[in-house]
């Protein structure tokens, strides 16, 4: 999954042993976003939403929403057409090594191509490409309201899911900037649930949750969501515009690079959307690339399956 991507670093000391060994809190991230009382009337579900009822609220971590099938567009489906060019160029030298077996100098470029295309398969397994297929479809974040308790879905790899209780978390809003970009406004933020100690001082785990989000009234309208959902029941937020799922569907993966769902409710707010539909079709070869790589990251991706005990927790059977 996209969000394990960064956490060797961070993690590797640490084994699967979170709790035994927190990490030092920088004094930055300490600005939490109270629990127990409403910080604005405005809700918001940023297009995150997985499942909603009564019991649990399943959303997804930030990369997987923002950047599902952009490795897998943009360097997967280069590397398959390099090796179909390189498989093709391998007979035909073999061919011709047939018909003439004294064309000894054929054996060079049989061994660039065999060197070359190992290298490009091992670049395949290993790079960060290896997180965005072949894996899981999404990586969902689950918030209890019965046992009060957020749930953080990682592989074995990581040791496996990971609970805590609600009161545990602090929550922040995190300005991000576009690459090249310092300083200024920010372009998006992103709601940030830190698991952190009593003393506040130390933290266990850090969430980015859902979408990139360009103004900070609607990322703290998304906050609000949640806790409500937490704090004051499903009952007290509407149900979300639209769901996301993992069911593999062409439809889903082009939606999911291409706006419209968000742009129709925008055009419904009164907001203009005549830029975003400008970018949008300049951009459009690179979302059909990425929406193409989406579809086959999910593909060659399993359904994720919580621990029995989580799905009990949740009322699941």
């Amino acid at each position: 999954m996209l969000n394990e991507s960064g956490l060797y670093e961070r993690d590797r000391d640490r084994g699967n042993d979170w709790f035994g060994h927190p990490l030092k809190l920088d004094r930055s991230l300490r600005r939490a976003l109270p629990h127990g009382e409403r910080t604005t009337e405005r809700l918001y579900d940023a297009g995150a939403i997985y499942q909603k009822n009564d019991v649990f609220l399943e959303t997804t971590h930030n990369k997987e929403r923002c950047g599902r099938g952009m490795l897998t567009g943009g360097i997967a489906l280069p590397l398959i057409g390099l090796n179909i060019l390189m498989i093709y160029a391998f007979f035909l030298l073999i061919s011709h090594l047939i018909s003439d077996p004294q064309r000894l100098s054929l054996f060079f470029p049989l061994g660039v191509i065999v060197i070359l295309g190992g290298g490009v398969d091992l670049f395949a397994l290993y790079s960060p490409l290896m997180y965005d297929w072949f894996n899981y479809r999404h990586a969902p974040i689950r918030f209890n309201r019965r046992t009060r308790q957020v749930h953080v879905f990682y592989t074995p790899r990581f040791g496996g899911p990971r609970s805590y209780d609600w009161d545990e978390i602090a929550a922040l809003i995190i300005e991000g900037r576009d690459k090249g970009r310092q300083g200024g406004r920010p372009d998006y933020h992103v709601l940030t649930l830190i698991a952190v100690t009593p003393d506040q001082k130390h933290y266990y785990d850090s969430v980015e949750i859902g979408d990139q989000i360009v103004l900070y009234e609607y990322c703290l309208a998304w906050w609000e969501y949640i806790r409500r959902f937490m704090e004051e029941g499903s009952e007290s937020i509407p149900e979300p515009d639209w769901t996301l799922s993992e069911r593999l569907s062409l439809r889903e993966s082009f939606l999911r690079w291409f706006p419209l769902r968000e742009m129709r409710r925008d055009h419904a707010s009164g907001l203009n959307i005549r830029p975003a539909i400008v970018r949008m079709v300049l951009m459009s070869p690179f979302l059909t690339l990425f929406s193409i790589g989406h579809f086959i990251s999910m593909l060659t991706s399993r359904h994720v399956r919580w621990p029995q005990e989580i799905r009990q927790a949740c009322g699941e059977a």
